[in-house]
């Protein structure tokens, strides 16, 4: 039988959409694989998994240590993270959901009619949810994703540190947009330092790459927390 580790671990997962009007919405191509396969290694090491997830995302099978929470709009994924890391004890963060980047600076709760001819839309950037995960859980261990297409390396990896120093992660997986097959994504993690410590092909081999540095030693071998120590206190390094 599995052992049950005393760790909880947040995942955000899928896409996020947003409203253009009563029957419209916006959102991207975001399916939820990665997450999924986020907490499908962290269920397997036998972590408590809350799973956050946009409609329509994929999800993980179901398991006695995993909760699952859907939500559509930005808002509404600030509402459930605030909420879960102010009044419980995560040890990390993976907020892997692909959250908009924009929204449009007006909406009418009526369906726009397409006898008007022209629409024309007005997007606006939205707030940046990262930024915050640290002022709600201070001493919870952060990863974040910096996803670009068609840009060198080393703009990829100067992005990433730019993400890593204003968002305070812990962590940061930079990663280009790739079509195909799961194993040709490729990604490097940056740590708090923003240097590479880490880097993988394919979305499971990331996964894991991810999951071995969000695993405190002192629960490797007894699964429980050294007493007096909380378990977001941790600093988290590899297996």
């Amino acid at each position: 039988m599995q052992r049950v580790l005393n760790i909880k671990i947040l995942i955000t997962s899928g896409p996020t959409r947003v409203p253009l009007d009563s029957v419209r919405f916006l959102t991207n191509r975001s399916a939820g694989r990665f997450g999924t396969l986020l907490a499908d290694a962290a269920l397997k090491k036998g972590f408590q998994v809350t799973f956050v997830c946009g409609v329509g995302s994929q999800t993980p099978k179901s398991h006695r240590s995993l909760r699952l929470i859907s939500v559509e709009t930005n808002r509404d994924v600030a509402k459930v993270l605030k909420k879960e890391l102010m009044r419980g004890r995560y040890a990390a963060v993976i907020h892997a959901m692909a959250v908009l980047d924009f929204q449009p600076a007006h909406f009418k709760n009526i369906k726009t009619k397409t006898k008007r001819g022209v629409w024309r839309l007005k997007l606006v950037p939205t707030p940046k949810i990262i930024d915050q995960i640290k002022k709600w859980a201070p001493k919870t261990l952060l990863v974040g994703f910096k996803l670009e297409t068609g840009v060198s390396q080393n703009m990829l990896l100067q992005e990433a540190r730019r993400l890593l120093k204003k968002s305070k992660a812990d962590f940061i997986l930079a990663n280009q947009l790739s079509e195909g097959k799961d194993s040709s994504h490729a990604g490097w993690l940056l740590d708090d330092k923003g240097r590479v410590v880490g880097k993988a092909k394919g979305k499971a081999k990331l996964a894991r790459l991810i999951l071995s540095y969000v695993t405190p030693a002192p629960y490797r071998s007894t699964g429980q927390a050294p007493a007096g120590v909380q378990s977001s206190g941790f600093r988290l390094s590899p297996e």
